[in-house]
């Protein structure tokens, strides 16, 4: 019997190259990760498959010798049982090759799924899918903890144990976050920074922390202007932060006010803009806000997002917040929910939307304590509800 083995950047590239050198028929026997290079250091990280012919029902073991390829028989059939043979007449040569190819390596897939695909097996795949995590990033999570596990030499055993398993994982989605650090500010330079989102994810407590941070702390000069006049006591709300920080404030109704409302906060060094709540299936809401925002020349404009969402609300409500044209993504309420999970894949990088930058997380309600630059340790130190915080972050976040 044939045995050979396969090495390719990826699983489905691997299965292509034995489909044209062995047949349809031949059977993956073992899959696993490899890494080039030196000691698996500066390499790439490759699938290496094993490949062979059944015969009367049994494998052939794999050998490591190099083996001549045999001439296969014409009444080989697929690895299911029941699935029809070469010779059987609905599945002769000619016209339907390409039918009988895929339907007898769809049968090999679901008998082999254990052997053939890692996530039968990794025991993140569960949490992660109860986080709700999509399947394409769950695969591409557990990749790249399985590549930092080929990098720092630990990829023998990581597999099977949970523990060592999500600390890989928390440094690989590390490694994918954009943290582009806090509003920064020079003292009688005017910074005008604008806060946008949904409705209920905080905007205007997340002002009131940002203000009394600078107020407070940068010893800088700041002005509060709101566009929120939509919500019941929205306006009360900010205006009680400003006369306790005594800061100036300004109510601005139209676009066309934003300018004078602006030079009527005085000679300040951040202007930090408050707006409605906004929902991002709202096409005509969206287009208002994006007018005001013109109007105000924002230097930086931060999407507030809640930390309880699912991956499918923020990425719906990153698409629907496109025409605002937002800098950075404020996350709040992370003390709310028991896991980042599903928020993270939503903003980390994939193969076709760069990762969202972040600028700051919030935890609480207290002003304005419960805020911080975000940082690698608490975004992934509760990925997932199964255990707390592993492994600290140095240089590797």
């Amino acid at each position: 019997m044939s045995i050979r083995t396969f090495k390719a950047a990826n699983l489905q590239a691997a299965l292509a190259d034995i489909r044209e050198q062995m047949g349809p028929d031949a059977s993956v026997l073992h899959t696993r990760q490899i890494r080039d290079g030196w000691l698996g250091w500066l390499g790439r990280t490759q699938v290496e498959v094993i490949a062979g012919f059944r015969n009367n029902g049994e494998f052939p073991a794999p050998s490591t010798s190099d083996q001549s390829r045999e001439q296969r028989p014409q009444d080989v059939r697929s690895i299911h049982g029941n699935r029809q043979s070469v010779t059987d007449p609905s599945m002769s040569m000619g016209a339907s090759d390409q039918a009988r190819d895929s339907y007898s390596m769809a049968g090999r897939f679901s008998d082999n799924v254990a052997e053939t695909d890692p996530l039968a097996v990794d025991p993140l795949v569960g949490p992660l899918r109860q986080a709700g995590v999509p399947e394409p990033v769950i695969r591409r999570w557990l990749a790249s903890a399985t590549g930092f596990a080929a990098n720092v030499g630990d990829g023998s055993n990581a597999p099977h144990d949970p523990t060592e398993r999500l600390e890989h994982l928390q440094r690989a989605i590390a490694r994918e976050l954009n943290l582009c650090g806090p509003i920064r500010t020079q003292p009688g330079e005017r910074h005008v920074v604008a806060l946008v989102g949904p409705t209920g994810v905080g905007k205007t407590t997340t002002v009131a922390k940002l203000a009394a941070g600078f107020r407070i702390e940068a010893r800088r000069r700041v002005g509060l202007l709101t566009i929120d006049t939509y919500r019941i006591a929205a306006v009360q709300q900010l205006k009680a932060y400003a006369e306790i920080m005594d800061l100036p404030m300004q109510v601005v109704e139209e676009p066309g006010q934003m300018q004078s409302a602006m030079d009527l906060l005085g000679d300040v060094d951040l202007v930090l803009i408050d707006t409605a709540g906004r929902s991002p299936r709202s096409d005509a809401r969206i287009d208002q806000l994006a007018e005001f925002l013109r109007a105000a020349h924002p230097d930086e404009t931060h999407l507030v997002l809640s930390a309880t969402s699912s991956s499918e609300n923020i990425l719906s409500t990153l698409s629907g917040f496109a025409p605002v044209r937002a800098t950075s993504v404020i996350l709040t309420k992370l003390d709310e929910t028991p896991h980042t999970a599903g928020v993270l894949s939503a903003l980390t990088a994939s193969e076709r939307y760069l990762s969202t930058p972040l600028s700051y997380i919030t935890h609480g309600q207290q002003v304005p304590d419960d805020i911080a630059v975000a940082d690698a340790p608490h975004l992934v130190g509760s990925l997932l509800p199964m255990t707390p915080q592993t492994v600290s972050f140095g240089e590797a976040a």
